[in-house]
């Protein structure tokens, strides 16, 4: 037998630009997509978009501004274009039936459109439910029963810009509670939309928002430090004298005063009740929008994408010729729309693509996790994003992609982040922040202690792993709870 050298095989992963484009489309967020959707529109004429007007928190078709399920009053962020239209209008236009074929979702092909939803004149009444209702309802879904007189308190005395006019220490006195279990109350109020909304100041106030803010992008690094040091200076325009003192131009200083300005609200309820775009769209960072819906049916759960519900995606086909230009001119007019046609039809395969995955990945975690969504967070199991693409044939990097920066609207209202489904200290925190919560006022449990009521409960953390989890739920410690 002969031998011979062969070449040996590369297996090195070559990573196309194709690929980095599908995997950057699939780790953006909802708002993040739809300024892509909107710039590759504006950038390719081969690219046809109808958009259908659905909440963009709950997914419901919506026949005027207010959503009739969720009752909020809902703009739709940007109109991609004026030649966009919505699903209906698209079926009135043969030109745009002639010139597009929408992509079917659920075919992962070319099919005609289907029609809109028949209209309903029930559900074109809305909810009106007023922002102490709306909070209310959602505060039930965050702390446990015995607190829902503490909510009460907590939002009924919130004035009409959202602030709390109370001192915590008069709640807990009035009601005979805790004053930790106040303040956790307040913390819960406080993650709640709008932004802003329970702080005892425009500082308090801004600060809330721009945490929330510095989660989904990186703010201006002076803005926290204006805020909570010189907010009154900067209402009276004294950029110099706080320039000189945090030793930086005044030119840093007027560019973190316009970053303030046109990115936070000073005025959380008006937020709520204003219709203008300014307060719904430019402010979006205070805004959170759900790219998965999950809706019980019984005793099972449904997966649904806003995004799904919300765009058509089709290919303009065809171009006009005209008869006056020299056939070379029209050639190349021809030659460029084939170019961009292919462009437009990768685009749409990576939104199919980052649909078709999040869907996956999405109902694996409803179907692994459907305990939790049952019975609440005590009954969340571990989970890891590797399990997960080990079962799916996944990368676990496409599962991160597919998680990050991505919300799910749980059945009961709450809006709850993907990664939540694979953090297993919820429950754990839960279990603690009942400990705390039924603790003998006389003797405050010590975080030592605190770790062997978990070990006897079969819970096994260290009593360093209690301190952080206590300091990450914003509870005091055993000595200052006795000292409130």
């Amino acid at each position: 037998m002969r031998l011979e050298q062969t070449p040996r095989p590369d297996h090195a992963l070559r990573v196309s630009a194709r690929l980095i484009t599908s995997s950057t489309i699939l780790h953006l967020s909802a708002d993040e997509l739809e300024r892509t959707v909107n710039q590759e529109q504006t950038e390719n004429p081969a690219l046809e978009v109808a958009e259908k007007q659905v909440c963009l928190f709950c997914g419901t078709p919506l026949h005027g501004q207010a959503c009739t399920l969720c009752g909020r009053l809902t703009l739709q962020a940007h109109t991609l274009n004026q030649g966009a239209t919505t699903l209906g209008q698209a079926e009135q236009q043969n030109s745009f039936d002639t010139l597009q074929a929408f992509y079917d979702i659920d075919n992962y092909g070319f099919a005609e459109a289907d029609g809109d939803d028949e209209y309903d004149l029930m559900a074109s009444l809305a909810t009106d439910a007023t922002l102490a209702e709306t909070l209310l309802q959602q505060l039930e879904t965050l702390i446990p029963p015995d607190d829902a007189p503490i909510a009460e308190q907590l939002v009924g005395n919130l004035n009409e810009h959202g602030y709390l006019e109370v001192s915590l220490q008069e709640i807990a006195q009035i009601l005979q509670v805790p004053l930790e279990r106040v303040e956790y109350v307040l913390s819960q109020l406080q993650t709640l939309e709008p932004l802003g909304i329970g702080a005892r100041d425009p500082r308090e106030c801004l600060l809330i928002q721009l945490q929330a803010m510095s989660e989904q992008e990186e703010p201006h690094p002076l803005a926290a430090v204006l805020i909570d040091r010189y907010l009154d200076e900067i209402g009276h325009k004294q950029v110099h004298e706080i320039a000189r003192q945090l030793k930086v131009t005044e030119q840093a200083i007027r560019e973190a005063c316009a970053y303030i300005r046109n990115t936070l609200h000073p005025f959380p309820a008006h937020m709520y009740h204003s219709d203008t775009p300014s307060t719904r769209i430019d402010r979006g960072a205070a805004y959170i929008h759900p790219d998965v819906l999950i809706r019980q049916n019984g005793s099972d759960f449904e997966v649904e994408l806003i995004e799904d519900r919300r765009y058509r995606f089709g290919i303009r086909t065809s171009y006009p010729v005209c008869v006056d230009q020299p056939a070379q001119m029209n050639t190349d007019v021809q030659r460029y729309m084939y170019q961009h046609r292919d462009r437009a039809r990768f685009f749409i395969d990576c939104i199919q693509r980052r649909w078709q995955t999040l869907k996956r990945v999405a109902e694996y975690i409803v179907e692994y996790q459907h305990d939790f969504l049952l019975k609440g967070v005590r009954y969340l199991r571990p989970l890891t994003r590797a399990e997960v693409a080990l079962h799916l044939h996944l990368d676990e990097g496409t599962v991160s992609r597919a998680t990050a920066n991505k919300y799910a609207l749980l059945p009961n209202g709450r809006l709850l982040p993907l990664s939540d489904f694979f953090d297993g200290s919820l429950a754990i925190k839960d279990v603690l922040r009942e400990l705390i919560q039924t603790e003998d006022p006389k003797h405050r449990l010590s975080d030592e202690e605190l770790a062997r009521l978990l070990m006897a409960r079969k819970i096994p953390l260290a009593r360093r792993t209690v301190t952080k989890y206590r300091e990450e739920m914003g509870i005091r410690s055993s000595r200052e709870r006795g000292q409130g």
